[in-house]
């Protein structure tokens, strides 16, 4: 048995230095590759540890940080999501269901305070979370929620979660544009695009501010902790039609908190996947090279499809136009006459093209060949399929939603939508504690500021502002193939104590369970006291017990008109 046990560079130089403390060296590399082909070790455990592999000759991985391999061409991928989410239609389709399923109308507020923390009563929760829900509705409902007054908050999430799953970071900043005509709220947030975080000229990234002392990486500059202290922002978008007069490419610091209020200036939305991760990565990152080849095949086969479907008559006869030289042009001279250009400049060239329904006449000696492409190809849709198969594992939307196909069974399908649905519970909770959270909570601060809301506490102990800022988020439900069969299952469900009947209504309708008890029992009075006949579905817990609770009287299953003519007549 040959052991071998190369020295390194490192080797070589400690021996230089200190020959005993390199011989010590290399008597150890030799006892641990003895030991390795003793006992069939080789290099690792892992095969992909190996260097020796055939399969993966070729392979230079290096392992280097978060920040090292995402910011170095950060821009071009931007730009390259940015095109691929306008021309090809399968990225499209993508942003498109991941805004659609996570965000759709908007996550709705539920607020969940801590009554027990702040010594309140359950009817006094009860008043404030149904105040609360309905201000902060119609906050979000206007557009007193965007500085730029053009989207509604609900709105502003969908554009805020569309900039961050295609440029992989999107920046909101909190401003107070009191000077804008008909704000009823003065809080508003400014979103800006990811280009424009930028670091100083001075400072390289990765570096250290001299300023500040702290270190600044992709435009975010961090503490000792890895927490961002400050965002430096560009004021202009640097690919902006045209830059504005006193505009300069330096960007302006801005911190990220108001140390007085407690408050964040700066919201960075972006998922971060790994540790000391400053900047985002978009949703296409991964697949846009397959998503490049799709289209560019896709837009192939149509052109194909296209010229196959031409109908054209060439016919032969004597004295007809030749068809002309190929003309290139001059080398460096766009549209230049070429080298085999017989004729003055001016002078019309044939043009011959194949349209549908045309004829063409050629000289009779000419010859034609004519390359049938072919179509329709067989092998296309397998293969097509099979790559968008691929790209929807790798984003987390399985194909047939990805391309709104449900053409297999009832189960596949079911199961496409539960899996997705699991993604976007996901999205839905790290968008909402990124962007959601501190609406709401600059919100709350707002009112209280204003003498709006009295909450003791909220601006000097913020373990109470906590209490009072609890809250959940609803967006909207997911899609039930069969509501009857779907229903069925949440009651046995609800009934066993599995599940609580607010978890059910969020995932059936994104709705506020609370909410609808109270505005159907509205509606069930209203329609005890117009005598209308009251529905009671079997197995709920009014025909369980064979009673219907109307304002503080019961109503059976049947008609209540019975029940309240008895009544005139007690009278």
């Amino acid at each position: 048995m040959k052991i071998q046990a190369k020295r390194t560079f490192l080797d070589k130089a400690i021996g230089f230095f200190s020959p005993k403390a390199g011989l010590e060296r290399q008597v150890a590399r030799v006892q641990t590759a003895a030991s390795a082909a003793m006992f069939g070790g080789g290099s690792g455990g892992y095969r992909g540890g190996q260097p020796d592999r055939a399969a993966r000759r070729g392979w230079r991985a290096r392992a280097r940080s978060a920040n090292a391999d995402i910011l170095p061409q950060s821009e071009r991928l931007r730009a390259e999501q940015r095109d691929a989410a306008m021309n090809q239609p399968i990225a499209t389709a993508a942003l498109n269901r991941m805004v659609t399923f996570v965000v759709g109308t908007g996550l709705m507020a539920i607020p969940a305070i801590d009554g027990e923390a702040l010594g309140l009563t359950a009817d006094q929760v009860d008043e404030w979370h149904r105040r609360i829900a309905t201000d902060y509705d119609a906050y979000l409902s206007s557009k007193d929620v965007d500085a730029e007054r053009r989207s509604t908050g609900y709105r502003q999430q969908a554009v805020a979660y569309r900039g961050t799953v295609t440029s992989g970071d999107i920046l909101a900043l909190r401003v107070m544009p009191s000077d804008q005509p008909g704000r009823v709220m003065e809080t508003a947030w400014k979103l800006i695009e990811a280009d424009r975080l930028k670091n100083p000229p001075t400072v390289s990234d990765g570096a250290v501010d001299p300023r500040t002392g702290n270190v600044i990486t992709g435009g975010v500059e961090t503490d000792g902790y890895g927490a961002a202290v400050a965002y430096h922002i560009l004021r202009q978008h640097p690919g902006d039609l045209l830059l504005r007069p006193g505009v300069t490419p330096i960007p302006e610091r801005i911190e990220a908190w108001d140390t007085k209020l407690q408050l964040p200036r700066v919201v960075h939305i972006f998922r971060a996947e790994r540790p000391e991760q400053v900047r985002g990565v978009g949703l296409l990152a991964s697949v846009i090279e397959p998503l490049r080849m799709a289209s560019d095949l896709s837009d192939a086969e149509l052109y194909a499809a296209v010229m196959s479907a031409m109908i054209a008559v060439v016919y032969k006869s004597p004295g007809a136009t030749p068809l002309p030289e190929p003309d290139f042009g001059e080398e460096g001279e766009e549209g230049a006459p070429g080298i085999g250009h017989n004729g003055p400049p001016d002078q019309p060239s044939a043009d011959y093209k194949f349209e549908a329904g045309s004829v063409l006449e050629i000289d009779s000696e000419a010859e034609v060949d004519i390359k049938s492409p072919g179509r329709p190809n067989v092998a296309f849709e397998p293969f097509f399929n099979a790559i968008v198969r691929q790209i929807g594992a790798a984003i987390g939307v399985p194909a047939g939603v990805l391309m709104l196909m449900f053409n297999s069974s009832y189960t596949a399908s079911k199961a496409e939508l539960e899996a997705l649905y699991m993604m976007i519970r996901t999205e839905r909770a790290w968008l909402g504690g990124d962007l959601a959270v501190p609406t709401y909570v600059c919100f709350l601060a707002e009112k209280v500021a204003r003498g709006d809301y009295v909450m003791p506490g909220f601006f000097a102990d913020l373990r109470r502002r906590s209490a009072w800022c609890g809250v959940d988020w609803r967006g909207d439900g997911k899609i039930s193939l069969n509501p009857a069969q779907e229903a069925q299952g949440f009651k046995i469900q609800q009934d066993n104590g599995w599940r609580t009947g607010e978890d059910i209504t969020a995932e059936l309708t994104g709705g506020n369970y609370r909410e609808n008890v109270r505005k159907r029992g509205a509606e069930h009075r209203a329609w005890v006291a117009e005598g209308l006949p009251v529905a009671v579905s079997p197995g709920t817990p009014a025909a369980n017990s064979g009673k219907a609770s109307a304002d503080g009287g019961d109503a059976g299953g049947g008609d209540p008109t019975d029940k309240a003519d008895e009544k005139d007549k007690k009278a």
